[in-house]
């Protein structure tokens, strides 16, 4: 496994971390027993991930307790993070529901802190939600204040609302997704640059378009992005003849960006896991291989 620094915060974190959306299955795998995600985390752990990123959201806290379990006696150096967003309902951005959210994160994941705490899908609160008086950050930065996070971050899919947040100085990562992977490089004309310029750490969520890149694409998936089905063709074309699997060319397209902090690994099972990690050796794509991967109409 390899490190990078953390943006400003300076913390030597896991190029591949883990995500928390399936410790609990996959929805058409069936709902799995906490064991099974306390597994993938110690695997993960094992492997030298020191990363871990969850939500309320995900199985609706089943995520949080699942962690919370897993490193409740862990003795190994770690980074937790989790968002504030969705729960309780309905949650409408203000300072005491924003309060009500985390301390019911720290409930369940068995904690009395966490190193990261984050706004979920920010364009949810929008500007006002965010900045506003009474609203999420001043929340967020009374929880900094009083050290129960080190960090505050935000997360979405409105690339030009959070640019406009890191511009701000308050944020300390960003998170995005479904906007930069083999498919779609949208965030990198300009979310990834500004972070980096502002000492933000970028964190990529769902780093192969939902699955779509990776070994378990079904009907589902192939319906969800039709739209994305020509580009993809055209993808596997240029990728004909690499060694690797596309899963593994896509972590390692990331990588290669030396921007990127940190690429959320959010797997279901350990051999995903496993497969994930290898993508972690120092190895990145050609310039080559980029420019055209990039240049994919």
């Amino acid at each position: 496994m390899h490190y990078r620094t953390f943006g400003r915060l300076g913390w030597k974190v896991s190029e591949i971390g883990l995500g928390g959306s399936w410790f609990y299955g996959r929805p058409d795998e069936g709902l799995k027993p906490p064991e099974h995600g306390i597994q993938v985390v110690q695997r993960a752990l094992d492997m030298g991930i020191n990363y871990f990123d969850t939500a309320p959201l995900y199985g609706s806290g089943r995520s949080e307790e699942i962690l919370g379990m897993a490193l409740r006696n862990e003795t190994r150096p770690f980074f937790l993070a989790t968002k504030v967003g969705y729960f309780p309902e309905p949650f409408d951005y203000t300072r005491a529901t924003v309060w009500r959210g985390f301390e019911d994160s720290l409930k369940r994941l068995g904690r009395d802190r966490v190193d990261l705490i984050q706004i979920h899908e920010s364009e949810r609160a929008g500007w006002e939600g965010i900045f506003g008086k009474g609203r999420t950050l001043e929340a967020l930065r009374e929880i900094r204040q009083q050290g129960l996070a080190r960090g505050i971050g935000i997360t979405g899919s409105d690339l030009d609302l959070m640019s406009r947040a890191v511009r701000t100085g308050e944020f300390d990562t960003v998170i995005t997704y479904l906007q930069y992977d083999l498919l779609v490089q949208t965030a990198n004309r300009e979310l990834i640059p500004t972070a980096a310029e502002h000492g933000v750490a970028v964190i990529l969520g769902s780093p192969l378009h939902a699955g779509l890149l990776g070994s378990k694409r079904d009907r589902w998936l192939e319906k969800r992005f039709a739209t994305l089905r020509p580009r993809l063709e055209r993808l596997e074309a240029v990728l004909q003849g690499e060694r690797e699997p596309m899963s593994r060319i896509g972590l390692r397209f990331l990588l290669s960006n030396p921007n990127v902090t940190v690429v959320l690994s959010g797997v279901s099972d350990i051999p995903e896991l496993e497969d994930s990690v290898r993508a972690s050796d120092g190895r990145f794509l050609s310039a080559d291989l980029v420019r055209r991967i990039e240049g994919i109409p």
